[in-house]
């Protein structure tokens, strides 16, 4: 349906409810923020495919910021996981250090993965936020290569822990 809407419209007249309800939703104002303006973005993007007889505006461009923090949340949800899952395996290794904070821990896997080549570490990356099926697409490469790489890939980056937490203990 063609619609003649201008974004800049719907900002001023949606803006400050959208953003009260993000920073409730959120907990966090600069993450609320970073939501609208994303949403607003997609919205001026995808303006041509709204549907006034499927709902309003406000409705619309509520729905756009709701499915961004959604993908957010999945994001750091996938993250947490994978911080998670590299220490039960520097655990596995024999160490009866107590485990470190978490800031710290994160700085260590972040030390860890840019220790990895450059393509190693692009699909490591994509994994935490991309289906095996999508990065096989994205790398061209079947779905077992994607995933035995990455096996070898995790295996690379708790090795790089062990190195790193090894340094910092001499």
């Amino acid at each position: 349906m063609k619609t003649d809407l201008n974004i800049l419209d719907c900002f001023e007249e949606h803006h400050a409810g959208l953003f009260r309800f993000l920073v409730k939703l959120t907990g966090d104002y600069h993450q609320s923020e970073d939501i609208i303006q994303d949403a607003y973005v997609r919205a001026s993007l995808k303006l041509a495919l709204f549907d006034a007889g499927r709902g309003s505006v406000k409705n619309w461009l509520y729905k756009i910021a709701i499915n961004i923090y959604y993908d957010r949340e999945r994001f750091r949800r996938r993250e947490e996981l994978a911080v998670d899952e590299y220490y039960r395996e520097l655990n596995d290794g024999n160490y009866s250090e107590s485990e470190p904070d978490f800031q710290y821990s994160k700085e260590m896997i972040e030390r860890a993965v840019m220790k990895l080549a450059a393509d190693k570490r692009a699909l490591f990356i994509l994994s935490l936020k991309t289906s095996v099926r999508d990065m096989a697409e994205i790398f061209s490469l079947a779905d077992g290569t994607v995933k035995s790489r990455l096996f070898y890939i995790r295996k690379q980056i708790c090795h790089n822990l062990k190195m790193i937490y090894e340094e910092q203990n001499l």
